[in-house]
């Protein structure tokens, strides 16, 4: 009996140590877990912009009904490369000759810092587009199918100082590169009225090979300016013709032909990191991306495909992922202008494109003029992130995409998650979350209604309530 009652007491208080210890480990949840979240507003008829408000604190959520949006941070989706702009020929060169030292200093923190927006990619030419003072290339030496003459000397005065400006105040940028057009003398087919050899036209298939080591050169000039390139398309916008800029014509089976024959065996045997992405042109054409992703020798090479916003819907890019859920998908163009000028189209398309599993949002000029140039178009409508005038120095205007991106940029960090979040009741709010990789959690919202809104943002066991205006934004941020 002695035995019995010493193995029994023995039990009894082995079972209660487990319990502390069980009870203990557990992951704290309701009021024992309270955070604080950051709480970061646009709502342009009340004067903010992006404007810093009150921290809120998270409390138990009582189940009560109304309008509420559920985060799940354990459901993941696609890993984030960021949020950015193109550093343009025309933008560069505003920044660096139209701003003094100091107000370049200013206005580049503002863009890329810690204190800014923390712009985390930039899409670059490779060689001239239609934001540019002139059209140029690499390598303006006939038949030099070796690029012995290739140089990016062009370069070097002012786009290249600026993208390494950017890299050394965010270190977590990348860069991507496309080009409009190869050099004049590898194409045919060029229309009478084209104003220089590289607008319009296609690539002659006998330069195939050179046009692929052209593209190599870039890579490693770049690389060897302190500038990686994360990735790359063949073309920007195959299909285009415009007489007024650099433009090239690609058909399906020529863009395959390129990667799979040429572009994608020289940057692997160039021992590149370089990835390589289809397409690059809009949502409304999407067989060509399926065409590339369908063959199997393209498939191998290339890490995904890239989108543009001027024609189709988000949702493509869904139904791309759903067919190829391997394959990585960019949107890596999104100009605005006088022709869709709205924060609220802003604000539900950088929604909606994350939503249908891009890996990045990108702007279209980082900074244009009062003209909207420079440029070689007859008539540009389309608008910087920001305005820097060219008639003066240190005039600068932030414009309706910056505080836009700047909802995304500033709080979503490369290498973020999407995480699963979902409106629940009757509202008109458009929303996305994101998981950061030092843990802290980001959701934007905006309400695209006529009317306020309010809900609640609701995340393990307990919520937030907020009352939002119509055509406003919020970004709440907590750990």
């Amino acid at each position: 009996m002695r035995f019995s009652w010493l193995r029994t007491t023995w039990k009894l208080m082995s079972i209660s140590l487990v319990s502390v210890l069980v009870i203990t480990m557990l992951p704290t949840t309701g009021a024992n877990a309270a955070s604080t979240s950051e709480v970061w507003l646009t709502d342009m008829a009340q004067g903010s912009k992006l404007s810093k408000k009150p921290d809120t604190t998270f409390i138990v959520d009582d189940g009560a009904p109304g309008l509420a949006i559920v985060v799940d941070e354990y459901t993941t989706y696609q890993q984030m490369d960021g949020f950015g702009a193109s550093l343009t020929d025309a933008s560069s060169w505003l920044l660096q000759y139209k701003l003094s030292t100091g107000k370049r200093a200013e206005v580049m923190e503002k863009l890329f810092g810690q204190t800014g927006i923390g712009l985390s990619l930039l899409r670059q030419t490779i060689g001239a587009s239609d934001f540019n003072w002139e059209a140029y290339s690499y390598n303006e030496t006939a038949g030099d199918v070796n690029m012995n003459n290739f140089s990016i000397h062009r370069d070097l005065p002012y786009i290249v100082p600026m993208v390494k400006q950017a890299k050394s105040i965010n270190p977590q940028l990348k860069v991507m590169a496309a080009a409009w057009s190869p050099p004049g003398w590898m194409k045919k087919g060029q229309f009478s009225n084209a104003q220089n050899s590289m607008n319009t036209g296609y690539l002659d298939p006998q330069y195939y090979g050179a046009y692929a080591n052209y593209l190599v050169k870039f890579i490693q000039a770049y690389t060897a300016q302190g500038i990686p390139i994360y990735a790359i398309s063949p073309v920007n916008e195959p299909g285009l013709q415009n007489p007024e800029y650099p433009t090239t014509y690609m058909s399906i089976s020529d863009h395959n032909n390129f990667i799979k024959n040429n572009l994608g065996p020289a940057i692997k045997n160039a021992r590149l990191d370089t990835k390589i992405m289809a397409y690059d042109f809009n949502w409304d054409n999407l067989s060509f991306p399926q065409q590339a992703l369908a063959d199997p020798a393209v498939n191998a090479y290339i890490a995904g495909t890239a989108f543009h916003h001027y024609g189709g819907s988000p949702s493509a890019m869904t139904t791309l992922h759903n067919e190829y859920p391997s394959k990585d998908i960019w949107f890596t163009e999104g100009g605005f202008g006088s022709w869709n000028p709205s924060f609220n189209g802003m604000m539900r398309e950088m929604i909606a494109v994350p939503r249908n599993w891009s890996k990045s949002y990108i702007l279209w000029n980082l900074a244009l003029d009062q003209n909207n140039g420079p440029t070689l178009l007859s008539n540009s409508i389309n608008w910087g992130t920001i305005s820097v005038r060219s008639d003066k120095m240190d005039s600068v205007t932030f414009n309706d995409q910056y505080y836009a991106i700047g909802h995304f940029s500033k709080f979503v960090v490369p290498g973020a998650h999407r995480i699963s979040s979902t409106t629940y009741g009757t509202g008109t709010l458009d929303q996305v979350a994101f998981k950061n990789p030092d843990g802290t959690k980001a959701i934007v919202v905006f309400n695209y209604g006529s009317a306020s809104n309010t809900f609640k943002v609701v995340w393990n066991g307990q919520k937030i309530t907020y009352t939002l205006n119509p055509n406003a934004a919020v970004t709440f941020k907590w750990s």
